[in-house]
């Protein structure tokens, strides 16, 4: 399977910025990547920085130093309108492959390393990770939840 990913990518999303303030790592999980994520299409728009990553990248969401979900990345589209995050809206968008969508337990530093033993911190940069890593990563991964066909699938892991 890692010869059919492109890429994995850390993405970490600031539990500081605006629509995040206030929300612990569960209800994250379940607004963000099973209700929102899903119902817009898989569009995740972003106010400065998108993501440089090839279609197919397997994108790790990092949210208060743990990972949290996964998706498949598609593209990344720019704002048309310049100047979108410093006038209070959007820099552009990020797609991603609903069905590939997936919570979890969330995965602190210890756990990232049992997959990627080099690894080491989070932090506030978009990570590169060798993608030989990756089916250790999800063969570890607990309370596996994954949105199809609109509908929660839960599997244990």
């Amino acid at each position: 399977m890692a010869q059919d990913i492109p890429g994995v990518r850390i993405f970490p999303m600031s539990d500081r910025a605006p629509g995040f303030v206030g929300k612990g790592i569960e209800r994250v999980r379940r607004d963000v990547f099973l209700r929102d994520l899903p119902r817009n299409g898989g569009r995740f728009r972003y106010r400065a920085s998108g993501l440089d990553a090839r279609s197919g990248t397997v994108v790790l969401f990092q949210y208060q130093a743990r990972v949290i979900a996964t998706a498949v990345f598609l593209r990344d589209e720019k704002a048309e309108r310049p100047g979108g995050a410093k006038k209070g809206g959007f820099g552009g968008a990020l797609y991603f492959d609903v069905a590939s969508i997936r919570v979890f337990e969330p995965v602190d530093v210890a756990g990232m390393r049992k997959a990627w033993p080099a690894f080491r911190a989070f932090g506030h940069v978009k990570q590169f990770l060798n993608p030989a890593g990756y089916p250790a990563f999800r063969r570890r991964l607990k309370g596996v939840t994954a949105v199809q066909g609109g509908a929660r699938e839960t599997s244990e892991s």
